[in-house]
């Protein structure tokens, strides 16, 4: 069997490919059950007996259990605070509790297929675990996590979301037309933690075979940290109802003006859930509610002129509060709205000149070649859909719209796991992309990079550093170097397309030991590759010219991983110049 798993911070899922119906499907914890499975896991306090996914969401707010979220990106943080506040500790870590999730969840699955064994398994992580230094080894523990679970998986694969997602709207896109799409596709990845942007690129020969490309990201919330490093919620669809639930309790004089519930108040997250519960339960009364006034987000303003109108009651030790409407508009309006138009004015300048038109222009996609698809549950919720609309000038019908014609709407929160599938069975080949550059920096502090932001990888394939201005990789563009033992110490990384930047970075001393052996004699040209593993090797080829000692032989020092290789600390940015 080849699954895929969208690992996400409040809901997961698995898909599997159906060779027999050339299709894709979600596969359930059980009959009867949803293909969303909670990111939960609860532990009894007293009988140690623990729960996964949705059992365990059933104990939130119950005394007895200790309840564990948002595990998955938390499995990157070194913030031993925050991760305290959330009930980790030294045996609940993030990284076990999201080992207990997967074993679960995967067994569940093979029981569920009547299967023993996963011959590919892909699972997906965001796009910012590749491209930020604080969340570098994310894919990394991952895929120890799921190695180390003695479940029956052969081949782990680590994928960014965009490119699962982008597998799947194209595969179902080529379905409906019968033909190839090549073109570039926008997604806007809008779930419970966060808000992901990401221009991708689809190469396809309209035969099942496809290239995945990035191209270009963005976005607010937990999976992008701020100026501290520290992912912040604020940005997506849990922050939307706190917001939402705390605004009514202070209007009620539940809570004072400034007041703030803890996270680990029990029944404060409980309420938060009965919200979410209602505005999943009763989505079609809420649509009706707002689309009164219309189907553009600033029309629907003129229901904070209206009398209020009560959505839900909830309870907050021993007091009832209502919740209106208003309040849910108001709350979206001051948490949501303005970030989220930031946001997406940002990816439409990036995306502009990639596909050579506006993409708020409907005319953008009359070639076939645009398409802009909507990801993640928070996206199905109507506040969000009519600010989308009113920015990208939606019609209220997906299939008059080029840029929505034949993406499938239904789907949008199954869109990443399903892709995994496709991408699991073979039926996606991936355009795997350097997400950072790195680089030696001389004593004279110029830098050359071998491995380049952005340039197309293959896994384990030495990329040399090339003298300025020269892109071709032949040995007389290449940079020669003589002492790699002196001359290696320091190394440059940058997250960017910069080449007179980067940070200046220090080897760990266990890094360090493993370039001791470098020689102080002879003349190499040096370069670097990254496995499939994430582990970063580092390569020497001697330069023999006639006449030249040839006892020197080739080094392939395989390194670390990134934060194994320098650590997680503070770094050094310089300006530099390239070699």
């Amino acid at each position: 069997m080849q699954i895929g798993i969208d690992f996400g911070s409040t809901y997961s899922t698995i898909s599997r490919f159906d060779p027999s119906s050339d299709n894709v499907k979600t596969i359930t914890q059980g009959p009867g059950t949803p293909g969303e499975i909670p990111s939960v896991v609860s532990i009894h306090q007293r009988k140690g007996t623990v729960d996964c996914g949705l059992l365990a969401k059933d104990h939130i707010g119950k005394g007895a259990y200790r309840i564990y979220e948002a595990f998955k990106m938390l499995l990157v943080s070194a913030d031993e605070e925050m991760l305290r506040a959330r009930g980790y500790d030294a045996e609940h870590t993030p990284q076990a509790i999201a080992k207990i999730y997967l074993k679960t969840i995967i067994n569940d699955a093979l029981n569920s297929e009547k299967e023993n064994r996963i011959e590919n398994l892909v699972i997906c992580v965001p796009n910012i675990w590749s491209t930020k230094q604080s969340t570098k080894d994310g894919r990394r523990i991952l895929r120890e996590i799921l190695k180390d679970s003695d479940l029956p998986i052969g081949d782990v694969q680590v994928v960014e979301e965009p490119e699962a997602a982008s597998a799947f709207f194209a595969y179902r896109l080529e379905q409906a037309t019968k033909g190839a799409f090549n073109g570039h596709l926008l997604l806007i990845d809008y779930g419970g933690g966060t808000l992901d942007l990401t221009l991708t690129q689809v190469t396809s020969d309209g035969k099942g075979w496809m290239e995945i490309g990035h191209r270009e990201d963005g976005g607010a919330g937990e999976n992008h940290p701020g100026q501290d490093g520290k992912g912040v919620i604020g940005s997506a669809g849990f922050a939307y109802m706190q917001a939402v639930v705390i605004l009514a309790m202070r209007e009620a004089g539940i809570l004072q003006p400034e007041e703030t519930p803890e996270f680990t108040d029990t029944e404060f997250v409980e309420a938060v859930r009965e919200l979410e519960r209602n505005l999943i339960l009763n989505r079609k009364r809420v649509e009706d509610c707002f689309h009164e006034y219309g189907t553009r987000f600033r029309k629907m303003a003129a229901i904070l002129k209206d009398e209020p109108r009560e959505f839900i009651s909830l309870e907050y030790r021993d007091e009832d509060f209502s919740i209106t409407f208003q309040q849910m508009y108001r709350a979206y309006r001051d948490t949501i709205a303005d970030e989220l138009a930031r946001e997406i004015q940002s990816i439409n300048a990036k995306t502009r000149p990639h596909i050579h038109a506006d993409p708020c222009d409907p005319a953008s996609g009359q070639n076939g070649d645009f398409k802009i698809a909507l990801v993640g549950g928070f996206n199905s919720f109507c506040l969000v859909r009519a600010q989308l609309a009113e920015i990208y000038n939606f019609d209220n019908n997906p299939d008059v719209d080029p840029r929505l014609s034949n993406i499938p709407q239904d789907l949008q929160i199954r869109a990443i796991s399903l892709g995994a599938a496709l991408i699991a069975a073979g039926r996606v080949k991936r355009q795997r992309i350097a997400h950072y550059s790195i680089g030696l920096r001389n004593a004279k502090g110029a830098v050359g990079f071998g491995i380049k932001y952005h340039q197309i990888l293959e896994p384990d394939t030495p990329s040399f550093i090339l003298r300025r201005g020269k892109t071709e990789d032949v040995p007389e563009n290449r940079v020669v170097w003589a002492n790699l033992r002196g001359n290696i110490t320091e190394f440059a990384i940058e997250f960017t397309e910069r080449r007179d930047h980067c940070q200046r970075m220090l080897l760990q001393k266990e890094s360090l030991e493993q370039l001791k052996d470098l020689p102080v004699y002879g003349t190499y040209w040096c370069g670097f590759s990254l496995g499939e593993d994430e582990v970063i090797t580092f390569h020497a080829v001697p330069v023999l010219t006639p006449g030249s000692n040839n006892d020197y032989v080739e080094k392939k020092i395989r390194l670390d991983s990134y934060s194994g290789m320098f650590g997680l600390t503070d770094v050094e940015e310089v300006e530099v110049r390239e070699i």
